[in-house]
């Protein structure tokens, strides 16, 4: 989610609906996510600090174990992968505000776009993110195919 994020990072995640079959996980998809864009938009409203994450993701597949036409049915898989990606995203988020810390940098966004309000809670900065409203939205778009066809 860090902006400044420049390496590939490799992500093998379960498709919902495709059966595990013998010894391999053959219900699970790898990506090669490289050139994540991330925006976030800063605001405060109704006594807290509000983010809105937007994330673009570029993906190249780089394993399924699965039939799946990628060709025809790739709108389809970018928006599992999309959803997937998303609820990753949120359940972080969720364990940042329940041990009121900051590792992606929000608190830079905050003092940069809401001075004023930051300024008060400067001291106690990971009590008012927790009680921050994060909203995040993915957009994963394929790439390359990798060794995959």
């Amino acid at each position: 989610m860090n902006k400044n994020t420049k390496k590939s990072v490799s992500v093998t995640l379960p498709i919902p609906g495709e059966k595990k079959s013998g010894p391999f996980q053959t219900d699970h998809l790898s990506i090669s996510v490289q050139g994540m864009k991330t925006k976030i938009k800063t605001s405060y409203k109704q006594n807290k600090f509000r983010f809105d994450i937007n994330i673009k993701m570029p993906a190249g597949l780089t394993e399924r174990l699965f039939p799946f036409d990628v060709r025809k049915n790739g709108k389809e898989l970018e928006k599992m992968i999309s959803e997937h990606m998303k609820k990753q995203f949120e359940n972080l988020i969720k364990n940042i505000q329940k041990h009121q810390i900051d590792p992606i940098g929000l608190g830079l966004y905050a003092r940069a776009h809401e001075y004023s309000q930051y300024k008060k809670v400067e001291d106690h900065w990971g009590e008012a993110l927790s009680k921050a409203d994060i909203h995040v939205s993915v957009k994963v778009t394929k790439g390359n195919m990798g060794p995959v066809k």
